[in-house]
């Protein structure tokens, strides 16, 4: 293999990054700016997983320079994406055949039995030769694929309106534990969660990120000015469309136009900083349709699992593993 493999190190990361907006030229792609440096600023706190990255996440490279990646978010949970420096590289079957048996092994989760090995990649619509190699390998296409929705600028500032006495603030003088507050109370996540006594630090070490922006991190106060929503938007030049990582409003202020309201501010914002922005990526629920969004890509999600015995088990004795990989 003409390809030389290494675990991911910190040091990779700008590399990494530079596969991902170059996907941008030839696809939306699923694992986008605003994912990449959301999990890697947020989950390391936030989930505990500090160094799931670099136990998991595989890096290929040609003459020294990264061309490829397998990667995940950070969770051990088997989901899984490909990245490449071209589409032409995305369709080199000597190189997707090693990437495929690397998810399978190093990055697929493990299921409550403690024994089935699962694992969910995601295939573009443009990648057949990908397609028909997972399908070949035992994976088979779920009827739960991954929309992309984007709402177009079109020059003209969109309307905002919050319910009186609220105003915005942002990451020019809102303090990280605004964000987490927001965070907790609008996914409801409780005292038994990690991220509940860490969320603060995630949010802190997301603010640290190359392309966050304080004046793109907002949110919104009520008349006692207490956080009841927050957005971030991520972007660089060479992209398109912004992308909004995440969005949350506190579930007493919901169905009052907030969300509405802070994603226009955003827009806004986003459009009078960089004009040749055409866009913003938003959620793939039916709220974002109704205020605009458009559909733009769907991405196939492919699902394998295989269960592996523990060594001393009898029903292990005759298995060979290696070939199911």
């Amino acid at each position: 293999m003409r390809y030389e493999f290494s675990f991911y190190k910190d040091t990779d990361f700008d590399e990494i990054e530079q596969l991902v907006l170059l996907s941008y030229q030839w696809e939306y792609p699923i694992w986008g700016l605003s994912r990449h440096e959301f999990v890697r600023g947020l989950h390391p706190a936030y989930t505990g997983h500090h160094h799931a990255w670099c136990h998991t996440v595989g890096v290929y490279k040609e003459n020294g320079k990264v061309v490829a990646c397998v990667i995940n978010e950070g969770n051990y949970d088997g989901e899984v994406f490909f990245l490449y420096d071209s589409k032409e590289r995305g369709e080199d079957r000597e190189l997707l055949r090693e990437m495929i048996k690397y998810a399978k092994t190093y990055v697929a989760g493990v299921k409550e039995d403690r024994r089935t090995k699962s694992l969910d990649l995601f295939v573009p619509t443009w990648n057949t030769t990908l397609k028909d190699m997972v399908l070949q390998s035992g994976f088979h296409e779920m009827e739960w694929a991954q929309e992309l929705y984007i709402l177009p600028f079109d020059k003209k500032p969109f309307e905002v309106k919050l319910p009186d006495g609220y105003t915005f603030a942002d990451g020019n003088t809102v303090p990280d534990f605004y964000l987490s507050n927001t965070h907790r109370l609008s996914f409801s996540y409780g005292g038994d969660c990690h991220a509940c006594e860490h969320g603060e630090q995630a949010f802190h070490d997301l603010r640290q990120m190359k392309h966050y922006n304080k004046n793109l991190d907002i949110c919104v106060l009520d008349e006692q000015k207490r956080p009841v929503a927050m957005a971030i938007i991520w972007y660089d030049e060479s992209m398109p469309y912004c992308e909004l990582e995440p969005l949350g409003v506190v579930w007493w202020e919901r169905r009052k136009g907030i969300a509405t309201a802070i994603l226009h501010e955003a827009a806004n914002r986003v459009q009078s900083m960089y004009p040749q922005c055409k866009g913003m990526l938003g959620g793939d629920q039916t709220f974002y349709q109704k205020i605009g969004y458009e559909k733009k890509a769907f991405i196939s999600q492919y699902h394998w699992e295989l269960e592996v015995f523990i060594s001393w088990d009898k029903e292990s004795y005759d298995k060979d593993y290696a070939k199911e990989v």
